[in-house]
């Protein structure tokens, strides 16, 4: 009789631990976790600290190479697929995060993907899911002809292969920071 007493504590607090890493919005697996939340960049000596709160009102510092796309979507909801990284940064625990998906820009799901020029004021979306045509306003074309080559998000209606967008913000562009040549060892010695 004891011993299915004992059986049956171990099994519930089994459950009850696999339960706790479900509510958390993860997979138990190679400690790969799903979390949905708002980010939101403390400022700091370092230009910020990019912060998701999840679900479950647990706050996560987000590092890894995607932490600067990071500071680009304060205000915004992710979906970020991520592996929790074990250290701690600034007493937060931290998540390394692989991919992300914006899922809220001011009430409106934005479109991602890469800004192209098809002609003058003429712009096109890259994504993986098929290349858009962005129409606008002429004063959001000119502000957005400027990012050309960059990752941006979009906020606009969809109409067919047409965004007529309205909004958008800057995610990434590799043409804002010029490749810095590290100096030679001769060069040092100078």
């Amino acid at each position: 009789m004891r011993r299915i007493g004992i059986c049956s504590g171990v099994a519930t607090l089994v459950l009850a631990l696999g339960a706790g890493a479900w509510a958390e919005g993860g997979k138990q697996d190679k400690g790969e976790v799903v979390k949905e939340g708002k980010v939101l960049v403390v400022r700091g000596l370092e230009g910020g600290e990019p912060q998701i709160t999840d679900e479950a009102n647990q706050r996560w510092m987000i590092v890894g190479p995607l932490r600067e796309e990071a500071l680009s979507l304060d205000g915004h909801k992710l979906k970020v697929w991520a592996t929790v990284s074990g250290q701690k940064k600034l007493t937060m625990r931290t998540l390394l995060v692989k991919r992300y998906e914006i899922l809220d820009s001011g009430g409106r799901r934005p479109v991602v993907g890469l800004l192209q020029r098809d002609g003058p004021l003429a712009l096109s979306l890259e994504r993986k899911e098929g290349n858009l045509d962005v129409k606008g306003p002429r004063p959001l074309l000119v502000q957005l002809d400027k990012k050309v080559g960059c990752k941006v998000w979009l906020v606009g209606d969809l109409e067919g292969k047409t965004l007529k967008a309205f909004k958008f913000g800057s995610i990434s562009c590799k043409k804002d920071k010029p490749a810095i040549k590290s100096k030679t060892e001769k060069e040092r010695k100078r």
